[in-house]
């Protein structure tokens, strides 16, 4: 039968609207997909080893990361009996790209506490998050403290309190069509295959190799990422008011000696608000130790985790 252009068209827009067709996106062997509060959510679940699970994991990447970052950790805490779950925060990884959804801090807790609600009910879970993400599982932990068993901050963009309300955008950003040009330039000029391995070279300490390139890169191509980046800063409202001083949830933060990125030097006080917490720092690693140090990191993970 011939179908007319105009007919193709509208299947290939369909299968593209239904999520059946994802041209030039890695679909990984244990991916999944939830929509939560309208926004789709990309997800990967790692069963453990052992019959008998010792508990479930849910890890955050940072900022241009994705369930990527967290691939070796994943691997090793079910050879250790756990459950664990990667999750891309949006706009990154697989995730969704609608550029007016709410970006801040506590609205991302939110999102993935009911995202874990509907995908995983009535499941206790430990949190583990990395830089952007750190500051995430902070936020679910101190708004949500008896849903979690546990909250690890690895490199994380630690906060002492988070005030309620919308944050003003750049005044250039209220220019129409100003951010969606700002964000094609970005996505042509920007993110490069140089540009990636540039970045991951200061936040790793040493040079990526040609997976770890990949790894990045790859979901920073998907179409609409800068886009989505730049409207964070325009649509962002905080939803509660979070405070360290109130964490009642067992904490560990770990990290590397040399992070240029988020210098441990630059969250110890707010560190001394929250004496709980545990500090563990990991010799001559930088802002990813979870992926240049896995032994190390995971002998400090695990026993942290074992020992609760």
């Amino acid at each position: 039968m011939h179908m007319s252009r105009k007919h193709l068209f509208l299947v290939i827009a369909a299968l593209l609207l239904s999520g059946s067709l994802r041209a030039g996106y890695r679909v990984f062997p244990n991916s999944h997909f939830a929509r939560i509060d309208g926004i789709k959510l990309h997800y990967r679940i790692w069963e453990p080893e052992r019959k008998t699970t010792k508990g479930n994991v849910l890890m955050v990447h940072g900022f241009s990361g994705s369930t990527f970052s967290w691939q070796q950790a994943a691997d090793s805490l079910t050879r250790a009996g756990y459950f664990a779950v990667a999750v891309d925060v949006p706009p990154f990884g697989y995730s969704d790209r609608a550029p007016r959804q709410n970006q801040s801090v506590t609205a991302r807790a939110g999102l993935l506490h009911n995202f874990l609600q509907q995908e995983f009910p009535g499941t206790a879970w430990h949190l583990a998050g990395h830089s952007m993400g750190g500051g995430i599982v902070q936020a679910m932990a101190l708004m949500y403290p008896e849903s979690y068993e546990s909250v690890t901050l690895v490199a994380p963009s630690l906060f002492s309190r988070i005030q309620k309300g919308r944050a003003s955008p750049p005044a250039w950003m209220l220019i129409p069509g100003l951010t969606a040009f700002a964000g094609n330039l970005a996505e042509s000029w920007f993110i490069t295959r140089s540009r990636i391995e540039e970045l991951l070279t200061s936040a790793y300490g040493i040079p990526p190799d040609k997976k770890q390139i990949d790894g990045y890169l790859e979901p920073l191509l998907v179409p609409g990422t800068a886009r989505g980046i730049l409207h964070a800063q325009r649509f962002r409202e905080e939803i509660a008011e979070p405070d360290i001083t109130t964490l009642s949830v067992p904490a560990l933060a770990i990290w590397g000696e040399n992070d240029t990125w988020v210098p441990l030097q630059s969250r110890k006080h707010i560190l001394e608000k929250a004496p709980e917490i545990t500090l563990s720092v990991i010799n001559n690693a930088g802002h990813n130790p979870m992926e240049t140090h896995i032994g190390e990191f995971m002998s400090l993970w695990l026993h942290f985790l074992n020992n609760l």
